[in-house]
């Protein structure tokens, strides 16, 4: 039978949008070598590469990304830790009221 996840795996999430934020580095260096090489809209030192756009874009959501899901798996486990600490003491509650002879 199918079994539905109950847990979302932040770490897996973490190392794909940190290796996109890399990628997007990469690809600033590469324009920069594209734009000193005369490839693109610009030919100065600095100047405007054909790869900005979507260097910048990918920089730009995968920090993003990075940023929402670090504050989505703090609150996880910050609701997480305190939900198991109220079913902790409930069931030693329940424990202290069972009879002697249900135990």
């Amino acid at each position: 039978m199918h079994q539905t996840r109950k847990r979302v795996n932040f770490p897996a999430i973490i190392a794909i949008c940190a290796s996109a934020f890399g990628i997007g580095i990469g690809l600033c260096g590469l324009d920069y070598l594209l734009a000193s090489r005369g490839i693109g809209k610009s030919t100065q030192e600095f100047g405007v590469g054909p790869l900005d756009g979507v260097s910048v874009a990918v920089m730009f959501f995968s920090a993003l990304g990075l940023v929402l899901t670090l504050i989505a798996w703090a609150a996880t486990a910050i609701f997480r830790s305190a939900s198991s600490t109220g079913a902790d003491s409930t069931l030693e509650k329940d424990q202290e009221h069972e009879e002697p002879h249900d135990r």
